[in-house]
């Protein structure tokens, strides 16, 4: 096995990280209708799914920078711009997908299941439940987005080291 910033490690890093970012490409080029599909068969709004597909290109992008820079060239503040404007991009995606999902105006189709051992149980889910569940949770996310881009931002600029 072959740590990062090895040719090795680059190259794997930079293909799964690819695989990522063209996925996320493909949503997003739907999203900006680029790539055009049935309007019927998008059931959110082109910014939900344009912050979706971004999420993918962010991710894509952190990985692939991760194995492009070498243990000791990721201490450099191009790269911790650079992880620090991405990571952001993910989680700020992330939280907007997720509010939109439990707050946003419209219909949601949820589903439960329940297992014990080999016996599943599956049903629709209460309508209520789902938004306080996907609302809640992004609402939290949304919290920690804004905890993580206050203090990574600090200690950037502070130059304390990240504590292990």
């Amino acid at each position: 096995m072959s740590e990062s910033g090895t040719p090795k490690g680059t190259l794997s890093s930079m293909l799964f990280g690819g695989i990522f970012f063209l996925m996320g490409s493909f949503v997003v080029l739907v999203a900006a209708d680029i790539i055009h599909t049935d309007p019927g068969s998008i059931h959110a709004p082109r910014w939900v799914l344009a912050a979706a597909g971004g999420l993918f290109m962010f991710a894509g992008m952190t990985i692939a920078l991760q194995g492009a820079f070498s243990p000791g060239a990721q201490q450099t503040a191009l790269y911790q711009w650079l992880q620090y404007f991405l990571v952001l991009g993910i989680l700020v995606s992330f939280s907007f997908v997720f509010i939109w999902i439990g707050l946003g105006p419209g219909e949601r189709e949820f589903s439960s299941s329940s297992s014990i051992g080999p016996i599943t149980v599956s049903g629709s889910g209460d309508d209520l439940m789902g938004r306080c569940m996907f609302g809640g949770f992004g609402l939290l996310m949304g919290a920690g987005t804004l905890w993580y881009a206050i203090s990574r931002l600090l200690r950037i600029l502070g130059g304390r080291p990240d504590k292990e």
